[in-house]
């Protein structure tokens, strides 16, 4: 099996990377922060789904710079 990342390969996480980071990150903030204002954070579903695809986008950041990283070396 081949596991080498091509130029193409490393491009494109680098393009999600920073779409993640500069654009789907700061939207994600903003519902964390909307929901929070709905009340009770114990049984606000809005809440807890918002932070959920915010915990999601960070792993992948994570993932993401490791990755990248990794082949820039």
């Amino acid at each position: 099996m081949h596991n080498e990342l091509t130029k193409e390969d490393i491009r494109k996480m680098r393009e999600e990377l920073d779409y993640r980071r500069l654009q789907l990150m700061p939207e994600l903030l903003e519902e964390v922060k909307r929901t929070r204002a709905f009340g009770d954070l114990s049984e606000n579903f809005e809440y807890k789904a918002a932070k959920q695809a915010q915990n999601k986008n960070r792993s992948r950041i994570r993932y993401l710079e490791a990755v990248s990283y990794t082949h820039l070396r």
